[in-house]
């Protein structure tokens, strides 16, 4: 899909325009074939860019080369079963969600930028419906770092999201002795590791771009200091992803150890019921056999209801001594 927008002067919302002008935003999703040759003809850039940042295993980077700066980012991503089976994915899982990252594009030129991405990304989609304060498609490089700072933003969104997560099923587990809420937790701690890559992977872009500016990606006084808490929000999400990572991994290593505590408590109970219930059917058992029964308890009326009595009593005592012994 490609799609090309440029900001009117008094509208926050962009306005969407068929061709490419300057000054605009291109934007580019899944492209197909035609629309990567149009918009390579026409804005003159090599082919090999546009697919290098549809990998979407491709590591955040910036290169310069040319007039232009590439820069690749990665963008947190909820992955469903409504996900692309013909698109490969890290944390790909069946029938839950998973919370992961994927590589966004950009190539800044002199007077138009674009966007490039396998799919549709929740940041960009906030400047198309004109949430973002003071965007212009004119103003490059606020329009990138302000990408920038949404995007580190949305990580931490997406962090308490997994911390609220963790804390439900944490609850589950202490009365649980399956091992789906384990499987569980083990799908969490694999997004945590993948967010942590990535928000590492940016700082090192973040930092880059703040020391060494291309010259397409020109900054003011006031596009540094939005940079500038771009990296602290995103240092910000990466203590987070790790705090939570270090304690997911305490969480899963504990409850493991309550499961099996459960299993063993569950396992000590049945063994207890077995033995309780051993003694009276070795009695009736005995009883029951070809033998000679003494005269006192064949003559005797009661003889059953002594037997129930008996056996019972010596279940009971036994009982008493496990309780007293700390046994059960």
């Amino acid at each position: 899909m490609l799609e090309i927008y440029r900001s009117a002067d008094a509208s926050p919302i962009p306005s969407r325009i068929d061709t490419i002008q300057s000054g605009c935003w291109v934007r580019m999703i899944h492209p197909t074939e035609d629309e990567i040759a149009y918009v390579c003809t026409t804005l003159s850039i090599p082919r090999e860019d546009i697919i290098t940042l549809l990998d979407d295993e491709e590591s955040p980077r910036i290169e310069h080369d040319d007039g232009r700066t590439l820069i690749i980012v990665d963008t947190p991503y909820v992955d469903t079963d409504d996900t692309d089976p013909n698109v490969s994915h890290p944390a790909k899982t069946t029938g839950t969600t998973s919370y992961t990252t994927v590589p966004a594009g950009f190539i800044v030129m002199q007077d138009t930028i674009i966007t490039v991405s396998l799919r549709t990304n929740p940041v960009l989609q906030t400047f198309i419906d004109g949430k973002v304060k003071n965007f212009s498609t004119v103003k490059k490089t606020r329009f990138l770092l302000q990408f920038l700072y949404r995007n580190a933003r949305l990580f931490v969104q997406h962090l308490r999201q997994i911390d609220n997560l963790t804390s439900t099923i944490e609850h589950t587990l202490y009365k649980s002795t399956r091992n789906e809420e384990l499987i569980e937790m083990l799908r969490i701690s694999k997004s945590l590791v993948y967010i942590t890559n990535a928000l590492k992977a940016n700082e090192a872009v973040l930092e880059k771009l703040y020391r060494f500016p291309t010259p397409s990606v020109r900054m003011y006084e006031e596009d540094e200091d939005l940079l500038e808490d771009t990296i602290i929000e995103n240092r910000q999400a990466l203590e987070m992803a790790q705090t939570y990572s270090s304690t997911l991994g305490h969480i899963m290593d504990t409850c493991a150890s309550m499961i099996n505590n459960n299993v063993n408590s569950i396992m000590k109970l049945f063994t207890v019921v077995t033995i309780l219930l051993t003694i009276p059917t070795m009695i009736a058992s005995f009883l029951g056999m070809n033998v000679i029964i003494p005269g006192y308890l064949s003559e005797n009326p009661f003889a059953f209801h002594l037997l129930i009595v008996g056996s019972l009593s010596i279940s009971a005592t036994l009982l008493w001594l496990l309780f007293r012994r700390k046994i059960i």
